[in-house]
């Protein structure tokens, strides 16, 4: 639970409204072992309270479960659903961050599928990974938003080289259907390949992963270009001390656009990220967050600056106390879309 004073709830580029917030986020959790098969759930509700700003409160829910089969030494099968309601425009409580951060979050309710397919044993020089699936968004707003359909399949392969270092490599297509447009809005579905190849190494103070390729969309619509362009991810964690953690990421990728203004949203962000435990007790996290979101089709570019911090403190083995502050600037080549946006925060955190 959270008790937060944001300055700017409307990111508004001048005279924002500001208000007091009471943020509730319970999470609960839930496995069922029954040998060769384990059950699992997971459920997170976000209930939040404008105080002062005559803003209604909302309610956001993700719920998602999966059933892991073991089917021999080498052999692994996982079913999994996922549900997504989302009715505050920007709770990155639930949402994926990098998502939240983009002008276009609307609220929506959206409906995940799939299974997945593991060959390797535990140990094994080599592991082969592959999943089916499908995504589907309905927005809540249609008058700006529209509903998509996402089918996709993906493939990820590693071979241990040696030592503590593998060889990557991930494959993913996806089919984006969206529905049937307005007449002065274009046919955006596509079909979108991406093909990354990279390396992984784990040590006893860093973990690293880096992958690279290129990322392919190709449109239905004529009007539009296809688009083809590098596609990375990368991401390093070092632990000079016990007490102490580095997190380092960059990633590319392209970004479903929500409102129809542009044909997607070309992303590419880099963050780092500190932990330290000053001792039994007492602990903090400091992080910056860069991201480019380039809306093609049109001359929109977003860039956006997220820095915060948070001290934690162990009142008790299953209660953590908590205190941070966190800032957001965008600037953006319109002005009505460049703001930026504070909050202070003080909060629990109670587990079981």
């Amino acid at each position: 639970m959270d008790l937060r004073y944001d300055d700017n709830i409307n990111n508004a580029p001048e005279d924002g409204i500001d208000s007091f917030l009471l943020l509730t986020t319970p999470r609960v959790g839930l496995e069922y072992d029954r040998g060769a098969i384990v059950y699992s759930m997971e459920y997170a509700l976000s209930h939040g309270n404008y105080l002062n700003s005559g803003r209604s409160s909302f309610t956001d829910h993700a719920l998602s479960g999966t059933a892991d089969w073991d089917l021999g030494r080498r052999h692994n099968l996982t079913f999994g659903a996922a549900y997504l309601s989302i009715n505050d425009e920007f709770n990155d409580q639930v949402v994926d961050d990098l998502e939240s951060l983009i002008f276009e979050r609307d609220r929506y309710r959206q409906s995940d599928l799939f299974v997945s397919y593991g060959f390797g044993a535990e140990g094994a020089r080599g592991f082969l990974g592959v999943t089916l699936g499908t995504s589907n968004r309905d927005y809540r707003e249609e008058i700006v938003a529209r509903d998509r359909r996402t089918p996709f399949i993906s493939g990820t392969f590693s071979a241990n080289i040696g030592g503590n270092t593998a060889l990557l490599a991930n494959l993913e297509g996806r089919r984006i259907r969206y529905d049937t447009p307005a007449a002065d809005i274009l046919d955006r579905d596509n079909d979108e390949a991406t093909l990354m190849v990279g390396i992984e190494r784990e040590t006893e103070k860093i973990t690293a992963t880096l992958l690279g390729g290129m990322v392919k969309k190709s449109y239905t619509d004529s009007a539009i270009s296809d688009y083809r362009r590098p596609r990375w991810q990368a991401a390093l964690t070092w632990s000079p001390l016990e007490t102490s953690e580095l997190i380092l990421t960059a990633e590319r990728r392209p970004i479903d656009s929500a409102a129809g203004i542009a044909n997607f949203v070309d992303a590419t962000s880099g963050s780092v990220a500190w932990r330290h435990s000053w001792n039994e007790k007492v602990e903090s996290d400091l992080f910056f967050r860069y991201t480019k979101a380039d809306f093609t089709g049109t001359e929109l570019t977003e860039n956006i600056r997220r820095w915060g911090t948070t001290l934690r403190y162990q009142f008790r083995p299953w209660m953590d106390l908590r205190t941070g502050i966190s800032t957001l600037n965008q600037g953006a080549t319109s002005q009505l879309f460049s703001y930026q946006r504070n909050q202070v925060f003080i909060g629990f955190d109670a587990s079981y």
